[in-house]
């Protein structure tokens, strides 16, 4: 793989109420469909693209096709978001009350969540994902459509951070741009958390450049 684009899905209508959705299949929102449409508009200048990936999430399905109509476009389960177990449909003042939720935040790494995985399961599978996708895609430009959780587990992986914690974490806004480039044995971070396309003056000013 030459380059990496990771795409978090547009926000959904459990994401504006503020309730985890994890594995639970979730379809945008209006809003999330509009960002997505953003992004496509922007999507001709992150370079030529050879694969095209996606959660098995319809959440990033829809996304993905959106942005980037005219792709044939790949699902892998091992790109689904962190399955919270009984915390998911809960708001976080609601999971916050639940007898489990103090004992799971010690060490959401190592353990799992109630009747779900722990992170450090989440990075397992993605990062297979990942070494599967090198090889697959030799000198290729891959952009994966996936969730806030994979994509932080992975550019922890890609930075070489062994054990992120629960209270540090990269921020990964809805159809944020995060880019990795593979050049000589070197992985370079080219930019994270990159969701200008949602405002429209930084996006006429990123088309006319």
């Amino acid at each position: 793989m030459r380059r990496l684009t990771l795409i978090r899905h547009g926000i959904t209508p459990w994401n504006e109420s503020g309730r985890f959705q994890g594995r639970s299949d979730i379809a945008l929102a209006p809003a999330g469909r509009e960002q997505a449409l953003r992004l496509r508009a922007r999507s001709a200048h992150l370079g030529p693209l050879d694969a095209l990936v996606c959660s098995t999430s319809v959440r990033a399905r829809e996304t993905a096709e959106l942005a980037f109509p005219g792709h044939v476009l790949e699902r892998d389960e091992r790109l689904r978001e962190l399955d919270f177990g009984v915390f998911e449909g809960r708001t976080m003042p609601e999971n916050q009350a639940h007898p489990a939720w103090s004992w799971w935040t010690l060490d959401p790494i190592r353990r799992p969540a109630p009747r779900g995985e722990s992170y450090g399961g989440l990075r397992a599978r993605a990062v297979a994902w990942l070494d599967d996708a090198t090889q697959r895609w030799d000198g290729a430009h891959v952009v994966a459509v996936s969730h806030s959780g994979t994509i932080q587990m992975l550019l922890a992986h890609l930075f070489g951070i062994a054990q992120p914690r629960w209270t540090i974490r990269v921020e990964v806004a809805h159809t944020s741009i995060s880019q990795v480039r593979f050049e000589g044995g070197m992985t370079v971070v080219e930019r994270v958390n990159d969701a200008r396309h949602l405002d429209p003056v930084a996006v006429d000013e990123a088309v006319g450049t």
